[in-house]
Order: structure tokens, then sequence, then C-alpha cells
């Protein structure tokens, strides 16, 4: 009998027990509600904060900003220009030094002259007034967001003003080096083609040399500005290798010795003619590289100066408007215009040249550039002047000879000047060229320890008295700066204007609508300009000038010279206090509406300076400088190839 197997299943296991995570419950309404509440309020405490310390320091300079080592936290921009100003003052007066190797010279922000105030000028110029704005502008700008969260930033930070407002006159400062440490350059000479007395055509090689970094000086300068530190600025030097080599110029010399003849050179112009013997026109020859720095042949203009120079005086002229002058009412001209001619000379040698080279024998015509006048004599018909607009006046009582002569130069180059509608007026233009050509006498400036002679003393009596008149007319004044500091001849401080060739510059706009005519004349010590045009009814006010931050002037300077006898003593500078003046200019327009600007003169406080004399050849070299005997002692600054 089969026996059946069953099968035993295993028992089943109760499954383990798991924990469960208790269930997730949705916040409540009022949970909610005070979560936002709590954010929104931390919220509203961090911009009530952020606002409260905006409050705080309203209408001053937010801490952590700083002009150089000038905290100006918690200060107005009154108070910070003032003490910006004083900062300047006494880095001006200490100056920089400038250090070339073992020489050293200090730069003085402003150049002087011992005989007329107009010659001083500023080789560095800083703007107090610009900067406290730039600095009370340190967190407050960009969106409404960024200004709340600026200021705490810039006072964990700390932070220095931004585009500091400094000008550095580069070409007059290294000019000034030039001037000071004379030698400290050595311009490189390129390879030249030469003709000897014989007719032999010979080759100089060239020279490499150094010269001055200009623009890493003009940013060393601009550093020590912004920090307002004296810490010495080293001249440094950059090696120079003429492009025209000695290899070069001797491929052109088979050419020149072909080129060579025994034939003169004719010039003519209108009736006139003159011949160069080839004794006198082979020395012309050289040569230069042509756009595509291949040498090639040329006629110098500077060797050819000698010849051409009498050429030129006969046949140069500027050109000169029309003058024009009031005569019972009615405006006539007393001077006819003339248009202006100039020999170009390196044109007329070039066509000399190629004459030469193609074997012709009749003279060459002078190549002659013309200048039309701005003003002719047939613009007198109708142009609608009846009456004066505006008068300006200075007084230059106490004024040297010299000084006096230039003012009435400068005065009658103005007289009978037109000025037409919608033109801009350059004073600079209308007197240039400023030389002794034109009739202006020279004075002394003093570099360093050397007095030098320049022009233009007597011009910023011009200038102030123009810039006097065109506010009396209500005309827009579009470039003005005045004098470096206070002068007697310009009071009230802060009506001034100084002007300098190349610049600083005055101008206005003729904004009237007809032609304007300037009339000038001297009365006694009084300079008077008037304005005559036509009036269309434009009123003008202009405020008493205000004069602040009155700084006193430092102690007396001596300089030494060679000039006067020794030991005699000229103190030719007065002292002038520092201040700054400011004065309101409003014009308002027939049709209503009005134009306000705020002139603002900031004047350094300056020294008395006198002169004493010292024999010849013991001038005391600047400290630092060894004395020059024929090439300049000392190892010059390291030079960069």
């Amino acid at each position: 009998m089969a026996t059946t197997a069953k099968t035993t299943r295993p028992a089943r296991r109760a499954p383990a027990s798991v924990a469960l995570p208790p269930p997730v419950t949705a916040p409540t309404h009022q949970a909610v509600l005070l979560v936002v509440a709590v954010v929104v309020g931390t919220v509203f405490v961090i911009i009530g904060s952020l606002a409260f310390y905006q409050l705080a320091f309203a209408g001053r300079i937010f801490p952590g900003v700083a002009v150089g080592a000038v905290s100006l936290a918690g200060r107005t921009p009154q108070e910070a220009q003032a003490l910006l100003a004083d900062a300047w003052n006494s880095f001006a007066e200490q100056g920089i030094p400038l250090v070339a190797g073992e020489q050293q010279v200090t730069l003085a922000p402003v150049v002087s002259s011992p005989g007329d105030p107009d010659l001083a000028y500023e080789l560095i110029r800083f703007d107090a007034t610009a900067a406290s704005e730039a600095a009370y502008a340190v967190g407050r700008q960009g969106n409404w967001l960024g200004r709340l969260f600026q200021p705490v930033w810039v006072s964990i930070m700390s932070r220095q003003a931004s585009e500091l407002p400094a000008e550095v006159e580069l070409p007059r400062v290294v000019q000034f080096i030039r001037d000071s440490l004379p030698g400290l350059e050595q311009p490189p000479q390129p390879a030249q083609l030469v003709v000897d007395l014989a007719g032999n055509v010979l080759v100089t090689p060239e020279a490499s040399g150094v010269v001055i970094k200009e623009e890493e000086l003009r940013q060393d300068l601009l550093q020590r500005v912004a920090t307002l530190s004296s810490a010495p600025v080293e001249v440094k030097l950059v090696a120079v290798t003429p492009a025209l080599t000695q290899g070069l110029v001797a491929r052109l010399v088979p050419t020149a010795r072909n080129l060579l003849r025994d034939v003169p050179l004719g010039f003519a112009f209108e009736q006139e003619s003159w011949q160069a013997e080839p004794a006198v026109w082979d020395q012309w020859l050289g040569a230069e590289l042509d756009k595509n720095s291949e040498p090639r042949l040329a006629f110098l203009s500077e060797r050819a100066e000698e010849f051409f120079f009498p050429i030129e005086e006969k046949v140069n002229q500027a050109a000169s408007d029309a003058r024009f002058e009031v005569q019972n009412g009615r405006v006539v001209a007393f001077q006819g215009s003339r248009q202006g001619r100039t020999v170009d000379r390196p044109a007329t040698l070039a066509a000399s040249l190629v004459a030469l080279q193609e074997g012709k024998s009749e003279p060459v015509a002078l190549v002659v550039a013309t200048t039309e006048p701005t003003v002719t004599t047939a613009e007198t018909n109708d142009i609608g002047i009846s009456e004066v607009i505006g008068v300006g006046r200075s007084n230059f009582k106490g004024s040297p000879p010299n000084r006096r002569h230039n003012i009435r130069v400068g005065a009658a180059a103005l007289n009978g000047l037109l000025v037409k509608a919608g033109e801009e007026f350059s004073l600079l233009k209308a007197l240039l060229p400023v030389e002794a050509s034109t009739g202006y006498l020279p004075e002394l400036v003093i570099k360093g320890n050397r007095t030098i002679p320049e022009y233009g003393g007597g011009l910023c009596q011009i200038g102030t008295t123009t810039f006097r008149a065109a506010l009396g007319s209500g005309l827009p004044i579009t470039a003005r700066r005045n004098h470096s500091y206070r002068v007697v001849y310009y009071e009230p401080a802060g009506t001034d204007a100084t002007i300098y060739d190349p610049a600083p510059d005055f101008k206005f706009m003729n904004d009237t609508g007809n032609t304007m005519l300037i009339q000038t004349r001297i009365e006694g010590d009084d300079l008077i300009f008037e304005f005559w045009g036509r009036p269309d009814g434009r009123e003008v006010s202009q405020s008493k000038p205000r004069i602040f931050n009155v700084v006193s002037p430092p102690p007396a300077k001596l300089v030494e010279t060679e000039d006067l006898p020794v030991g005699e003593k000229k103190c030719t500078e007065r002292p002038h206090t520092g201040a700054d003046a400011e004065f309101t200019y409003a014009v308002t327009y027939p049709n209503g509406e009005t134009k306000e600007e705020v002139f603002k003169s900031h004047y350094i406080p300056w020294q008395e300076v006198c002169l004493i004399g010292v024999p010849k050849g013991t001038l005391t070299p600047p400290e630092g400088e060894a004395p020059v005997e024929g090439e300049p002692s000392g190892t010059p600054s390291p030079v960069d190839t």
C-alpha cells in the first residue's frame, strides 16, 4: 500500500513592526502670518536703520571717505573743501621732489615771475571744491537700493574719492625739468647724408638717445596729488633708437652723387626772384623716410633756413581782419582786411628737388599757403550795431613799465574786432602771436633757481577786462580760469580771468543773434572794454563775490640770481593770502528763461619772494643737484630699452 508524503510549510512570521514618521501637518494660517510678519519686520528694521543712517549723515560726507591722508568723514562739502584747500596749500608750498639719478629738483605747482604776476602759471592744478563734491557723492550714487547699502559698505571698507579733479600741464612740467636739469635728455640722432665743401657725399652714423618717459611721469604726479604725498618722483628715461640708420642712408649715396651738378636753383614769387648757387643748395641735401619707411633724398627744411629767411620775411604776411569803430552813431572801418600768406618751405623744397632731378632750368614758383580774414571790409554794410551792450573795467595802478607796455599792445590788438553772431570768441586766438615781432616785451619767470625770459606779461589784465565785459553783456562764458593767486590788479577776487599761451584761454559765445564790436581804451590806470551790438532785451544780474577760506601766506622765499649785483636784495613779489571766492551770474532772456551759473575761484597763498645777487658761476644748484660743468654729473636714472 502506497504511502503519501505530506509537505509541511513553515509557519508564517508576523511582520516586524515599522516606525512610521508622524503625519505632516499643513502649517496653520496663523503660523504663515507670523513668519511673514517676522521677515517683513526685519526688512523694515534694516531699511529703517539704513534710512536713519542716511538721515544722520544728510548733508555730510559718509564715514570712511578720504582724499589721501585727509579724512573727510562727517564733514559738510564746505568743511571738506576748506580742509582740502588747506592740505593742498601745504602740499604746494612743499612741492614734489623730482629725482633723476643723483640730480634732484623740487617741482613747485606754480611757476612765478618776479616782474609780473600774469606770468605765474600752474604746472599742477587741484580743484578742492570739485574734490569735496566728489567725496560727498561717494555712497550717494546708483538706484535707491544701492544708495541705502553703499554708505555702510563705504564705512566698513573705506574709500578714496575717485576721479579727483587734478590736472598736470605735462609739456610745461617736462620743459621745467629740461630747464632745471639741462643735459638730462639726449635726443636721438638719425643717420644723415651730408655733402662736404669739396662735393663729397658722406654718411654720418645714427646715435641712440634717451628721453623722459612723459606719460609715466604724468601718472606718477597725479598719484602724488591723489594722495597729497610729497614723496619723490623718479624721472625715468627711455632709450630711443632712430629709424633712419646708416645702412639705409648709404643706399642713397650713388643717387646723390649723380644729382650734384654745377647749376643754380632759382625761386620766384610774383615779380620777385632769388637764386641759390650750387655751393648753397647742395648743403640742403639730406635723407628722410617716406611713408613706407623707405629712405629717400630730400632737401631738409632746417638746412635751408638761412637762405629762405629773407624770402619768408618779405613774402609772409598775417591775415588781418577789418577793424571798425563807432563814429557819430555809425560803424565805420578804420583798417581794411588783408589776406594772409605763408611760404610753405617744405613743399617748395620738394618741388625744387623734383625740378633738379628732371633737369629743369626755370625758377621754381614758391609754394604759398593763403588764409582768409575772418571779417572783411565789405562786412561794414548793415551789421546792426547800435549801442553799448556791456562794459568791462580793471585797474593796473602800480604796474611796471614793461607790463604797461604789454597792456597797451594787447588792448590795441582787440580794438575794432567784430565778433559774428553765433561765433565763439577766443581771446588767445585774437592776441597771438605774443612775441617780440608783435610788439610785446619779455619778463622773467623763476624755474627752480633759474630766471628765464618769457612773453605774456600784462595779458591777464586783458583777460580779466574781457571777462568782465562779457559778463556785463550777458554772454555765455565757455572757458575761464582764475589766476593762481590773488593780485591787487584783479580785485575783487573771483572776477579775474588768466590767459597763457597755449592754455588756459578765455572764451565766450556771441549768442545775441547780431554782430558785436569790441572797443578798447585806456584812461589813466583804467583799462576799459566796451562791447557794442544790438540789445535783445536780456537782463543780467551778478552777485557780489563771497570771499572765504582765507589762508595766511607762507614765510618769505629768497632766490639767488646772477642778474643782480652781488649782495643786492630785491623783493619782487609781495605776499598774498590764499582764499576761495564765488559769485552768481544770472541772465534772464526776453522769453522769461533764466540761466544761472556760479563762478568759483581758488587762490593759493603766496609767499614774498626776494632775489639776492650772487657772483657769476656760484649759483647754488637745486637741492641734490651736482654743479654742471660741461656734461652733467651723476648717473642718470634707469633707462628702459
